[in-house]
């Protein structure tokens, strides 16, 4: 996939730069052709009024050029200054953390078989100790984003690190359930903060490499699962689960020693009154992509009343719809994958009568399974084998949605995705050998895996400028809600009522989500990213693409708009 191909389907959080700066044309017109055409747009009131705003947002970017010290945004430096060893390293170190991360998740599927034989726990007692984690990050999600916003991104990187490890490393020391659920719920909250790692990194990505680094983003989280299965399977069994909670704090202390060499986010220097931090940053980009350093000083892009969206503009007439599919959908995606997160450890439990490891047989040709009448199971190396296994396919899952996502289209991709999940959590309940399972195991999460790539781009594409943050953050909450709900079917209703009614459920919901995606009003393949609430519209959309997409198409579109605003 070319650089381009990928750029055309991933773009960051939304963006305030001029037009000039967005699209290259520095490069090719003069100051007063700029104006001119900025003029001649406000003058045919193309767009809807959230537009024209746009457009003199725009405009205001050449203020102060040609009247004295020339000036650049962030977006256009980085823009100019490509893509090298600075993103390189900002991805490094982000991905280490993020891995870290993926370590204190993956530890709730070990922790609770655990602390059942440990502790005797009951199957909501357990799925309590995995809820509270994501009641955590639902609550603190808002709070350490206004904090962000306030102090920056890396201290609160850092911050929120910090806190991880240190309530991480309290869990191991915990005398009762209730302080273990108190401090795993602080672990939750402070998850919730190091996400501003990847609005940091995003700040300082080039359109076209914005798709590629979020693919290679995403492996440092498959790297951290599958490190901390390898790290139960050695310390588990022998020295407990207080160890294991404690050896899978420690990487975010060490990690910790790289902040240093993570900059600060060059917008919010910018917005603090940091303009000399924000130009040396940038001199830094340069230095490391051994680029030209960039002429004039940095000035922040401007920012209007369009920039700013509401919830209530999610359900705007043009979006209405869209909105509430995604919301269904992204409960979905995080329903199913920690589903088979939490189930991938007692699954051969749950089918040990097909194994004919705890069989004894009764009159002729007859068996009954002898179990635990406390549930209490330890893991076997098999359990292990399945959550190592399963947890790669989150990088095979990566070509085949390379591929799709532009050959097919985002709605059919995440469609296929939901589909093949809901067909292997259906054949993952059939007694077959124990390879057969752990092959079905390995189906569902490379599948889940991949619908939330997708479903994360999509998000991203499909809302305009003016609600694309509230839009993504929104349904990352709406995803928390699917997080908390599925540990009471995985570890509740599974072992206490029926397996087939739980795995029933990851089916249905499943399929519902695949229906949804075809369901989808817009298809975001291949078109422009709107800046307005009226560009849902197919044609408005189309005329943002042909006016970005081609030379001498820009006048066919925007005759094409005339004409729409005449009728």
């Amino acid at each position: 996939m070319t650089d381009s191909g990928a750029g055309s389907f991933f773009s960051s959080v939304p963006q305030s730069s001029s037009s000039a700066a967005r699209y290259g044309f520095d490069d090719i017109l003069t100051e007063d052709d700029a104006r001119g055409l900025l003029s001649d747009a406000a003058d045919r009131d193309i767009g809807s009024g959230a537009d024209s705003k746009a457009t003199a947002s725009a405009s205001s970017d050449f203020d102060g050029i040609g009247d004295g010290e020339e000036t650049y945004t962030v977006e256009h430096a980085v823009e100019k200054l490509g893509f090298g060893r600075f993103q390189l390293r900002i991805l490094f170190i982000c991905g280490i953390m993020t891995a870290a991360d993926a370590m204190e998740m993956l530890l709730l599927s070990v922790l609770g078989p655990a602390l059942r034989c440990d502790w005797q726990l009951s199957s909501a007692q357990v799925a309590i100790i995995t809820t509270v984690v994501f009641a955590g990050m639902f609550g603190g999600a808002p709070a350490w984003g206004a904090v962000s916003d306030k102090h920056g991104r890396r201290g609160v990187f850092g911050l929120s690190l910090s806190l991880i490890a240190y309530f991480g490393l309290l869990c191991s020391f915990s005398p009762s359930f209730f302080w273990l659920v108190s401090l795993r719920g602080m672990v939750g909250f402070c998850i919730s903060g190091a996400t501003s790692s990847f609005t940091l990194l995003s700040e300082y990505l080039p359109q076209t490499y914005r798709a590629k680094v979020l693919i290679a983003y995403n492996v440092f989280w498959g790297l951290g699962s599958s490190f901390e299965v390898l790290l139960a399977y050695m310390v588990l069994p022998n020295l407990g689960w207080r160890y294991l909670t404690a050896f899978s704090a420690l990487p975010l202390f060490i990690f910790m020693l790289a902040l240093g060499f993570l900059p600060e986010s060059a917008r919010y220097l910018l917005a603090s009154g940091q303009p000399k931090k924000a130009a040396a940053v940038i001199d830094q980009i340069a230095r490391d992509n051994r680029k030209p350093p960039m002429t004039g000083r940095p000035v922040a892009a401007s920012v209007t009343e369009a920039d700013r969206g509401t919830l209530l503009s999610l359900f705007h007439p043009n979006y209405r719809r869209t909105t509430l599919t995604l919301f269904f959908m992204w409960f979905g995606v995080a329903f199913l994958y920690y589903g088979i997160v939490l189930i991938s450890t007692e699954i051969f439990h749950f089918h040990s009568d097909c194994y004919g490891s705890s069989e004894v047989t009764v009159g002729h040709n007859t068996t009954e399974i002898v179990t635990d009448e406390s549930c209490c199971r330890s893991l076997q190396p098999d359990d292990y084998k399945a959550m190592l296994i399963s947890s790669f396919g989150e990088f095979v899952i990566i070509p085949f949605n390379l591929i799709t996502i532009d050959a097919l289209g985002r709605r059919w991709t995440m469609a296929i995705n939901y589909g093949l999940t809901s067909v292997f959590f259906g054949l993952t309940y059939i007694c077959v050998p124990k390879a057969v399972t752990t092959a079905f195991l390995f189906m569902i999460r490379a599948h889940a895996a991949g619908i939330f790539n997708t479903i994360y781009i999509y998000t991203v594409e499909v809302y305009p400028t003016v609600v694309r943050s509230v839009g993504l953050g929104v349904c990352s909450s709406i995803a928390r809600l699917g997080s908390m709900s599925t540990p009471f079917v995985a570890q509740v209703l599974m072992p206490d009522v029926s397996v087939l009614l739980a795995f029933c459920v990851y089916v249905t919901v499943a399929v519902a989500c695949a229906v949804l995606a075809l369901l989808l009003p817009i298809e975001t393949r291949g078109r422009a990213m709107p800046q307005g609430l009226a560009e849902a519209d197919p044609d408005i959309v189309a005329f943002r693409a042909d006016s970005v997409d081609g030379e001498g198409r820009g006048a066919t579109a925007e005759i094409r708009m005339q004409g729409r605003s005449e009728n």
